[in-house]
């Protein structure tokens, strides 16, 4: 709902996004963004500066300052995560969210200090933390998942141990889940084998069910025609809502906006492309 300041001035619903440091984690977000922003809403893109940076170079006319995209907004707020000389996935995860919890408050409360009250957080599910940071400001969350439902159906099985997975004792056990054909071994998502090469990022992304009651929904980058039996099935089990694809984002169409300044799209072999 728009909302009014006492001088008048029109509050728009302000939706907070943030990425994890990641292009393919960065660029469904950002055409969330701006779906969202195109319907009416303020939206604001967040990420730490390792990303920010490349964001920056792809577009210089990127800022905190909102710009018309449709009959809403849209904004870029980056932060220093103080991640320099950090090389380690896992000591870098667990970094990134000791200084994501302190950072994330501060950033909320300096936009409602600025006529810009936060009313929602989306995240990348590689940081389940932020469910945790938006419960402890009572502000709705809702993490965006960037894979398929049958993948997010694996990952679900595999944390509840409702299905027997591969193991170090037996690497190539076939996995059987719910409205899927068996998947063999090498089949099953890379983060699920008993020996992937990164663990770390595994138990990011198993946090986010450990957090999965912190959030309204999960909104997923699939569609129902795509994974009928497969969404239909885990929507019984926890609150789905796929919403893609999201690379049929919008185009500002905003008269004497100007596009470019919101017209990125990251591409890490090529920083200067936009699309």
């Amino acid at each position: 709902m728009v909302g009014h300041l006492s001088n008048g001035a029109v509050v728009l619903p302000h939706i907070f996004l943030v990425s994890y440091p990641g292009q393919g984690h960065v660029n469904p977000l950002l055409r969330l963004g701006k779906i969202l922003a195109s319907k009416g809403l303020l939206v604001t893109l967040s990420a730490p500066d390792t990303i920010g940076d490349k964001i920056r170079k792809a577009n210089k006319n990127i800022s905190e300052e909102p710009t018309p995209f449709g009959d809403g907004m849209i904004r870029f707020e980056f932060f220093d995560d103080e991640s320099e000389g950090i090389t380690v996935p896992d000591e870098h995860a667990a970094h990134l969210e000791k200084i994501g919890k302190q950072k994330l408050p501060k950033m909320i409360q300096k936009n409602a200090e600025e006529s810009r009250p936060v009313c929602c957080m989306i995240y990348s599910c590689f940081i389940p933390w932020v469910a945790e940071v938006a419960e402890s400001l009572r502000i709705p969350c809702a993490p965006l998942w960037v894979q398929s439902a049958a993948c997010f159906s694996a990952y679900y099985h595999y944390y509840l141990k409702l299905v027997q997975f591969p193991t170090e004792s037996q690497p190539e056990l076939d996995v059987q889940l719910p409205c899927m054909p068996v998947l063999k071994y090498d089949e099953i998502p890379s983060f699920l084998h008993p020996y992937t090469q990164y663990p770390s990022l595994t138990n990011s992304i198993l946090g986010q069910f450990k957090n999965l009651s912190k959030n309204a929904c999960v909104l997923m980058e699939t569609f129902q025609e795509l994974e009928n039996d497969v969404i239909n099935y885990m929507s019984k089990l926890c609150p789905i809502k796929p919403i893609g694809p999201l690379f049929r984002y919008p185009i500002n169409k905003t008269p004497g906006s100007t596009n470019v300044s919101v017209n990125v799209e990251l591409t890490i072999t090529n920083p200067t492309a936009a699309v």
